[in-house]
Order: C-alpha cells, then sequence, then structure tokens
C-alpha cells in the first residue's frame, strides 16, 4: 500500500485497510487541495466505520457520500467538494468490489490484467457510445473529468462480485496511477515485482512519480491465496478441454474415434448382412 502527492503540496489521496474484515480502499478527493484531502479522509473513515459496524458495501458508501456533503468542509467551501472512492472485500473465495468516480480496481491473473470497475467519466461515456477508443482516450482533454462523486449530486456506487483463483492478485489505485501508466506497463510492472509483493505497490508509485506524473497517486495491491472459486475451476476446466480438442492431439484423437466407429458400424452391418 502506497501513496504520493506527486508534485502537488498536498495529497488529496487517502488509503485505508481493515485486515479483520479484509477490506481496501482507495479514495481520491477533489475541491482544493485541502479540501479534497478532507473529502478523501471523510470517505475513507465514514465508509470504514460503517463497514464496522455491519452495513453493507452501497449503505457503507452512500454514507460517506451524505458524511462528505454535511461536512463544515463542503459548507465553505463554494463548489463543493467530493471524492471518488473503490473499496474492496474478501469474503472467502470472492472479492466484493464497490466503486464511485474513477479510481479503479484491476485483477491481474496468470499475467494477464483486466479492469473489474468501470469508470464513471465522461471519457468513459464516450467511449462506451463508440465515440473514443481506449487509445484516444488517453489524451482527451477531458480525460479527468468524472460523472459521479461522493459529496456532490446523487451517486449511484456500482458493484461486482469476482470470483477469485489462488494466485490472484487485485491492484486498487487512483487515476494517477492508470493516467500515467498504461495497462501493459502496469501488468510489466506486477510481473517484474512478482516474488515480493510487498514492494508491488512501491515500485507502481515509484514508476510515476520518476517520471514526473502530474497528479496524486496511491495503489494498493492484494495476494490472493485462498481455495479458487468453483466457477473459476469450471471455466478454467470448460477452457481446458476447448483448448485440447483445438489442438493437433485433439484433433487425432477425435479422428480416431470417429475411424473407430465407423469401422465398427462397417463391421456390424457387413455382421446383418451374412445373416
Amino acid at each position: 500500500m502506497q501513496t504520493d502527492a506527486g508534485p502537488h503540496k498536498e495529497n488529496e489521496d487517502s488509503v485505508g485497510v481493515d485486515e479483520t474484515l479484509g477490506l481496501w480502499l482507495v479514495a481520491d478527493g477533489m475541491g482544493g487541495h485541502s479540501a479534497g484531502r478532507q473529502a478523501s479522509s471523510i470517505a475513507r473513515d465514514t465508509f470504514i466505520a460503517q463497514m464496522r459496524a455491519g452495513s453493507n458495501q452501497v449503505e457503507s458508501v452512500m454514507c460517506a457520500h451524505r458524511a462528505i456533503a454535511n461536512s463544515e468542509f463542503a459548507i465553505e467551501a463554494p463548489d463543493g467538494i467530493g471524492s471518488t472512492l473503490v473499496a474492496l472485500q474478501l469474503l472467502g473465495s470472492y472479492a466484493d468490489v464497490v466503486w464511485v468516480g474513477d479510481s479503479r480496481c484491476y485483477l491481474w491473473r496468470d499475467h494477464v490484467l483486466d479492469v473489474v470497475s468501470h469508470d464513471h467519466s465522461v471519457v468513459q461515456m464516450l467511449i462506451d457510445r463508440g465515440e473514443l477508443t481506449d487509445a484516444t482516450a488517453r489524451g482527451h482533454p477531458k480525460r479527468n473529468l468524472v460523472t459521479q462523486v461522493l459529496g456532490m449530486a446523487h451517486p449511484v456506487p456500482e458493484q461486482r462480485r469476482l470470483p477469485l483463483k489462488s494466485g490472484d492478485w487485485l491492484l486498487l489505485c487512483s487515476d494517477g496511477l492508470n493516467d500515467e501508466l498504461e495497462d501493459h506497463e502496469i501488468s510489466s510492472l506486477l510481473k517484474s515485482n512478482s516474488k515480493d509483493i510487498a514492494s508491488v505497490a512501491d515500485a507502481l508509485v515509484e514508476s510515476v512519480v520518476t517520471r514526473g506524473g502530474k497528479d496524486n497517486v496511491s495503489a494498493i495491491v492484494i495476494s490472493f491465496d485462498g481455495p479458487t472459486a468453483p466457477e473459476v475451476v469450471e471455466a478454467s476446466t470448460a477452457g481446458s478441454i476447448r483448448r485440447w480438442l483445438k489442438s493437433p492431439i485433439g484433433w487425432g484423437v477425435i479422428g480416431a474415434i470417429v475411424v473407430f466407429v465407423l469401422f465398427a458400424l462397417i463391421e456390424l452391418g457387413a455382421g446383418h448382412g451374412s445373416k
């Protein structure tokens, strides 16, 4: 778990963890440096407190939203303050993920990186409409504009339950990371540090800072070593069978079976014909 202010005097990001609950989160504040820091801190502290009290993820997110909106910092800020939030809780062989805004959750499985969350942002909305590609979105002038945020308007949290495989890594980050590093660069850093998970978040953040990142940056990397979820086992087995069937050996075995069946039918027909 690592966070850095980058080129700014104040770090508007907040990171949090409750190992007893198996809970991690990243929040990215906005509304001016000091106000943004307060917003993300309120989001973090309220969300964790509500989860500890037994609330579910969505209830906890909405409590964080109201806490920011009703805070003295929001009242004093002319344009209001807000915060993104992405949180993950490990429950058995599953990860429950919730988010508002453009802080992200990634899954790194078998050296392949996938985005679990779906950004609440102007750029993502344009991508969904087919008006932008992932490549052209990186340089878009509105890439940092979010469409939902805690503390303002009426956010609608999104959730996803993710079946896990033993050996999976999960990455939570603020947009300061993925704005600077492309997915293949993130994956490469994860791979090069795969022997020491304690150093991975440091390596990700350091890479952004070294190349002159323009924003605060935060990263949390969680390793899952529990039992693989049944859905993943079934999908892996089905995938292995499909790959085997498509292989030269698979085709050879299928061909041999077909020839054997045809030969058996011919023999059977010949036997009937001789009576």
